[in-house]
Parts: structure tokens; C-alpha cells; sequence
């Protein structure tokens, strides 16, 4: 059995009947990887996030929380999105997944994170408003 605690989790709610929680640790197109008390699980998402998301923010991102249903043969299906501490986004001009939601503005990077490090080459591209641009994000 692995301890979410170890991944951040901190219980604000009981988990309805028949599923448990996880964080979201990996996105591959609409597959997702989280870690659970069962281990790492491969999740899709259950239809309804399809039918019921507003914003590209309703979806899970890497970092994310949320409740699912096990399946120990095959894809557990993430049911619920638990909510966000602190999110890391940019600008979305891009047009990705217009599919499923409308209107676009931004594309989360990673959530509910703690610490963040800046790491940059000293190289020739080196620009300080870059620094300055990603600190402000920071917030």
C-alpha cells in the first residue's frame, strides 16, 4: 500500500462509495497515469467530464487530485476532480482540444506544487526579462 500523503494528499473529503483518491502524475492525450493507494493505475476520464466541462480548467492536469474508480484489469475511470491549491498556466492560442471545450484562454502546466525552481542556460539566449517574466508567474 502506498501512502498518498507522501504525494501531498490531504484529505478535505470522504470519497463517495466505491472509489478512492489519487494524484495525477502523468497526461498522455486522454490517458492518464495516478498514483494511488493501489499503486500507479492507468485512468481515462468517465463521459461525463465531456459533457459537463465549461473551461479547459475543469479537466485533470499533472498534479491534480482526484477520486476514481479502480479497476485492477484495465483503465480505472477518474470521476471526480478535487480542488486546486496552485496552478502553473500560460497563453493557449493554439486551438488544442477545441473539441470538447469552446473557449480556450490558457494551457495548465501543473498544479497543487509547492516549490518551484527556475533553471536557465547562461548561454547566449540568456535574457533577464525571461527570469523576471517566469517569476512573476510564480505567484
Amino acid at each position: 500500500m502506498i501512502d498518498l500523503k507522501q504525494y501531498g494528499y490531504i484529505e478535505t473529503e470522504t470519497p463517495p462509495a466505491g472509489l478512492i483518491p489519487g494524484r495525477v502524475t502523468e497526461l498522455q492525450r486522454e490517458q492518464c497515469t495516478v498514483i494511488t493507494e493501489q499503486g500507479e493505475v492507468s485512468a481515462v476520464l468517465k463521459g461525463t467530464f465531456y459533457h459537463t466541462a465549461v473551461t479547459r480548467n475543469d479537466f485533470p492536469y499533472v498534479g491534480d487530485f482526484v477520486f476514481l474508480q479502480y479497476n485492477e484489469n484495465g483503465a480505472s475511470h477518474i470521476a471526480k476532480l478535487l480542488p486546486r491549491c496552485t496552478k502553473f498556466s500560460r497563453a493557449d492560442y493554439s486551438g488544442h482540444a477545441a473539441r470538447y471545450v469552446k473557449t480556450i484562454l490558457e494551457q495548465v502546466v501543473a498544479t497543487n506544487f509547492d516549490y518551484v525552481f527556475i533553471v536557465s542556460s547562461l548561454n547566449w539566449d540568456f535574457k533577464v526579462s525571461r527570469i523576471i517574466r517566469y517569476l512573476t508567474q510564480t505567484r
